[in-house]
């Protein structure tokens, strides 16, 4: 500052006041919309859970759980009477099984359709390795997957997909039904 002059600013207008008040506003609200946004739309602050006991639940419900694990969970579609009960293993195995309304959940019977989805690295290489010989069944399905069939269990079938850490078991009480179900291409991620 030079000796025997005054510093000048110059005074703002309340015009130009209002106006750097509002968008100086307006900053703070679309900080505040933006940080709501990631946050809501971020992980739950909850992990996924690590095992789940045999629990009754909803298509929706098996939903958020393939959603909460970051992965597919098969199975063979809605039909109307059954109720689909869960279980989820301490090794990330998921069981689907399709229970007569009424039937409790954790019924002990093995005779009710079940899919199952394991995960597992190179699970379609591991299957392929598998899927020649007079032992087994195999198919190409849609999707880039393969369909294993033991002909001395002819209730389960194996599916597993290029690229995919998983596998799906498919087991149906009645003979050759679970290897109807894949090759109708009844077997899917829930939705």
């Amino acid at each position: 500052m030079v000796r025997g002059h005054r510093s000048y600013a110059p005074e703002r207008s309340p015009v130009l006041r209002f106006q750097l008040l509002v968008l100086g506003l307006a900053v703070v609200a679309a900080g505040v919309i933006v940080a709501w946004l990631l946050l809501s739309h971020a992980s739950p602050s909850t992990p996924p859970p690590t095992s789940l006991t045999p629990r009754l639940v909803s298509q929706t419900e098996l939903a958020a759980l393939a959603d909460a694990l970051d992965r597919p969970i098969y199975w063979a579609g809605p039909q109307d009477k059954f109720a689909y009960e869960l279980t989820l293993t301490t090794g990330g195995r998921v069981y689907v099984r399709y229970l007569p309304r009424g039937a409790a959940a954790g019924n002990r019977r093995a005779n009710f359709l079940t899919v199952g989805t394991y995960p597992g690295a190179n699970s379609y290489k591991n299957l392929k390795n598998v899927s020649t010989g007079p032992a087994v069944h195999s198919n190409l399905l849609d999707g880039g997957g393969l369909l294993v069939a033991p002909k001395r269990v002819p209730k389960s079938v194996y599916i597993a997909f290029t690229g995919a850490d998983y596998q799906v078991e498919v087991y149906d009480p009645s003979r050759g039904a679970a290897r109807r179900l894949a090759l109708d291409g009844l077997i899917r991620p829930v939705r």
